[in-house]
């Protein structure tokens, strides 16, 4: 069993993707660098949280 993220931390995600889309990708740098230049979360290890939930994101979507 994997570990469950925190709501806010989906919410926000989401959040950030739907009103951007075309910066996002499933390079976790990528996105990391993207979360951190719009000064939405202050904190290192939530802003990386949020960057790999946007991977699952991107990818679910593909399908």
């Amino acid at each position: 069993m994997g570990k469950i993220k925190h709501t806010f931390i989906k919410r926000g995600a989401r959040r950030i993707y739907e009103q951007n889309p075309k910066e996002f990708s499933t390079d976790f740098d990528k996105n990391k660098k993207a979360i951190a230049a719009k000064n939405v979360v202050e904190s290192k290890s939530i802003r990386n949280k949020m960057a790999g939930y946007m991977i699952k994101i991107i990818k679910n979507k593909q399908f």
